[in-house]
């Protein structure tokens, strides 16, 4: 019989960290049955299968024993070169030195976390944040800097302020575009400020951007290291390749990535092999590359719009703003409505939709009248289905809540 977790002294970071959020959201994808608006889950249509099997064929047949056997920890050269290059493309220059390759964007935060962060020391990030990244500084003992943002991302000035007070973070983490949860995109005069806040107070940008080629009307903007060079750039290929790879990109300072990578060493030697292979036999096909980003913009505006036509028309008890690109809506429970986040998630459930509340997300805001829906794993049919069920949740209270609003009314008071 295994022996409860209680049996075994743990260590304090893992101790302080009890947080199942993440692995919720993971479960309910996976739930016979389940209509899953929960994760950030890529659509599965969006995979380049065909063009992987073909790199597999290619790299297997013409190096079979270096795409099997072990990398330096930095990454294979040929997809650094590819890394730097394409991190040229969208922000500063950079070259191989510059890049690394790390197992997923999340362990690249992980990786810089404890590259720079001891227990106690800051972190700043917006609130409501990116749930990954929220768990991986707090098992790391970091001291949680919530700075709210708005549609144009994370409050800059709110930050200067805390600056002045004497806050000293050792990073500051951002997601430039396509917020997750949020969506929002951070504005140009932000990331300059930004960036001279960087030079002034010393901290670490770290700039996580898995959706920034996701956009729908608006092409990216430019990394915030055109602006300072005290930028570490996560470049996850898990929405624009496949989640299955495991696979990204980080690119900053050398000596910094330097430090990064006698971390990875102790974590896990190095990235798959293999894949890195396969993506850079990809990636390096520039024609493809293009082309195939283009489908995967046109696949989830499509997706974007038929749910935010969809909920409009059956689900008015969510409000949210346009998606400008990225894989999520962050919907506000309408003022008149009776269920909270939490309750609303686990009607949707029992109908079948798994949809998730905002509290997880929040460090100090109020997460409590806030979901976050996905659009991007569902067919329509599917999304067709979901949000006809969870219309069918809204109707179940409406009618109390109803009846309430007529008691009010009739008394002559105020909703």
């Amino acid at each position: 019989m295994a022996r409860p977790t209680s049996d075994y002294v743990l260590s304090q970071l893992t101790r302080r960290d009890d947080s199942t959020a993440l692995k919720k959201i993971l479960l309910a994808a996976a739930q016979p049955g389940m209509l899953s608006m929960a994760g950030g889950l890529p659509a599965p249509e969006s995979f380049p299968a065909e063009r992987l099997w073909a790199a597999m064929d290619s790299v297997m047949s013409r190096r079979p024993a270096e795409v099997l056997q072990y990398a330096p920890t930095e990454g294979v050269p040929e997809l650094r070169d590819l890394v730097a290059r394409l991190a040229t493309e969208t922000g500063a220059r950079r070259t191989r030195e510059h890049a690394m390759v790390t197992s997923g964007g999340q362990q690249g935060i992980d990786l810089i976390t404890r590259t720079l962060v001891d227990p106690g020391d800051a972190v700043a990030l917006e609130d409501p944040g990116y749930l990954g990244a929220v768990q991986a500084f707090q098992q790391a003992g970091a001291r949680l800097l919530a700075v709210p943002g708005d549609s144009d991302g994370l409050d800059t000035e709110v930050l200067e302020a805390l600056l002045r007070d004497g806050e000293r973070p050792k990073l500051v983490y951002v997601v430039p575009h396509f917020h997750n949860p949020t969506g929002a995109v951070l504005s140009p005069w932000r990331r300059r400020h930004l960036a001279e806040l960087s030079e002034t107070y010393g901290f670490v940008i770290v700039e996580d951007d898995p959706c920034a080629e996701l956009w729908f009307d608006e092409p990216r903007q430019p990394s915030i290291d055109v602006h300072t060079d005290r930028v570490v750039r996560l470049m996850s290929l898990s929405k624009t390749m496949c989640p299955g790879l495991r696979l990204a990109g980080m690119v900053g300072p050398a000596p910094l990535l330097r430090a990064a990578s006698n971390v990875k060493q102790c974590t896990d030697l190095q990235a798959n092999t293999l894949s890195q292979h396969l993506v850079a036999e990809v990636i390096g096909d520039a024609g493809f590359l293009a082309g195939h980003l283009t489908r995967l913009r046109s696949l989830y505006r499509a997706k974007a719009d038929e749910l935010e036509s969809l909920l409009v028309t059956r689900v008015p008890q969510l409000v949210f703003g346009k998606p400008r690109g990225g894989l999520f809506l962050w919907c506000r429970l309408a003022a008149e409505f009776a269920l909270d986040a939490h309750a609303f998630a686990a009607a949707a459930a029992e109908r079948g939709v798994a949809v998730v509340p905002g509290d997880p997300f929040c460090i100090r805001a109020d997460g409590s009248r806030y979901v976050r829906l996905s659009y991007a794993t569902l067919s329509s049919p599917q999304l067709d289905e979901a949000t006809a069920r969870l219309a069918a949740v809204c109707h179940d209270v409406l009618p109390i809540r109803g009846r309430e609003t007529a008691k009010i009314k009739s008394r002559g008071g105020e909703l």
